[in-house]
């Protein structure tokens, strides 16, 4: 707080003081108006800052406790409804249109709908860009940037789409918690 706003704002409640004294009004309803008015001005200089955590105690953790990307994207995955976050959907989401930008599909283009329907399962791009993705889709997406990672001859596995986790990548969680 500056010197001089708080002088405006004890000025500010001196001049509502006489102001409402030449309306009539008694002592104890001045004062009162007096030092609200001063206690707005005053609080009105304090300046809040944007991030929310500004003001928290700074505790210092060792590298290896540090929450990372990958388990920030684990604990987007919500295993009670089966509903991928949007953390791990962008992710996700990303790398798979970098894949298929790859193979020359563009997602958005919907020239490219049959091919992209041909090389993903025919609703999983709009599953992953609309509400609620599931960890299901979020599987069978990984499945396709298996697919579609080129092969070590350099040749692009352009394959069909096929059931979840057929690429012999284990399921992100078992069967019995789906």
């Amino acid at each position: 707080m500056s010197a001089r706003r708080t002088l405006l704002a004890m000025g500010a409640a001196v001049v509502a003081g006489l102001a409402l004294l030449g309306f009539g009004f008694t002592w104890p309803f001045v004062i009162g108006w007096s030092l609200l008015i001063c206690s707005v001005g005053l609080l009105g200089q304090l300046v809040m800052p944007l991030e929310p955590g500004f003001d928290a105690p700074r505790i210092d953790t060792e590298p290896q406790r540090r929450p990372t990307e990958i388990s920030r994207m684990a604990w987007a995955l919500n295993t009670h409804t089966g509903i991928a976050g949007q953390q791990i959907t962008r992710r996700v989401r990303a790398i798979l249109r970098h894949r298929l930008l790859r193979q020359g599909i563009d997602p958005d283009d919907p020239d490219d709908r049959k091919r992209l329907s041909a090389v993903l399962s025919p609703d999983l791009w709009d599953r992953l860009t609309g509400r609620a993705p599931t960890i299901d889709d979020i599987e069978r997406a990984l499945d396709a940037v298996d697919r579609l990672t080129p092969a070590s001859t350099g040749v692009p596995l352009l394959a069909p789409h096929a059931p979840a986790t057929d690429q012999g990548r284990p399921s992100l969680f078992r069967r019995s918690r789906r």
